[in-house]
């Protein structure tokens, strides 16, 4: 099956920070397939920093071996000179699989580890909802603006990047509107927009 623009774009963004395996587990592909697809597209995987040679010290498989339950973002902190992708390889290597790891908010998000991979909550919240995977290209948008609020009724998922800004276009124009029925005023000593309580209030009990 011939790769789509989008699994296409979706493979040059992201070739750098994830490993094949899991490249073709988002795109719904077999390794082989994707990695072909790769080498198809000019990119050497054989030059990038994770692929490159490296050596551990004994206090460097030590200090994994007590640590490893720890994000690999935070392994990365704690073991200099070593990047995250190389942590993974290494403690995989090493049989340190990790199961689950509580939630912690990174790029303004929750994610969790699961069996050692990387999962963005609002997306697995966002799967659960419409009962199915997502599609690479398909954005999820948080209804209220809280990017750490993925109860269900605050997840929409839009179709890509172009229809989650559509959206948040919209949201722009209604609160132009609130603005012209004088809900949201500005303050322009501060340059700062603010909602005004008393016409919100007059507004719901009339």
């Amino acid at each position: 099956m011939r790769y789509t623009k989008e699994e296409i774009d979706f493979i040059k963004n992201n070739y750098d920070k994830m490993t094949a395996e899991e490249i073709a587990d988002k795109l719904g592909r077999s390794v082989k397939g994707v990695r072909n697809k790769i080498e198809r597209l000019g990119i050497k995987l054989s030059e990038l920093e994770r692929n490159q040679p490296y050596q551990w010290s004994e206090s460097e498989i030590n200090l994994l071996k007590k640590n490893y339950m720890l994000p690999d973002y935070k392994l990365a902190e704690i073991i200099p000179g070593k990047s995250e992708s190389a942590i993974a390889r290494k403690r995989l290597e090493l049989g340190l699989k990790k199961h689950t790891y509580e939630p912690y908010v990174q790029g303004g998000y929750y994610q969790q580890f699961i069996d050692g991979r990387r999962v963005w909550i609002h997306r697995q919240e966002a799967e659960k909802k419409i009962g199915r995977k997502l599609e690479p290209q398909e954005k999820v948008h948080h209804v209220n603006g809280d990017k750490l609020d993925n109860s269900h009724d605050n997840l929409f998922v839009c179709k890509d990047k172009d229809h989650h800004g559509r959206v948040h276009a919209q949201l722009e124009q209604v609160a132009f509107e609130l603005v012209k029925m004088g809900v949201i005023k500005f303050d322009h000593e501060k340059g700062e927009y603010f909602i005004d309580k008393s016409k919100l209030l007059t507004r719901t009990e009339g």
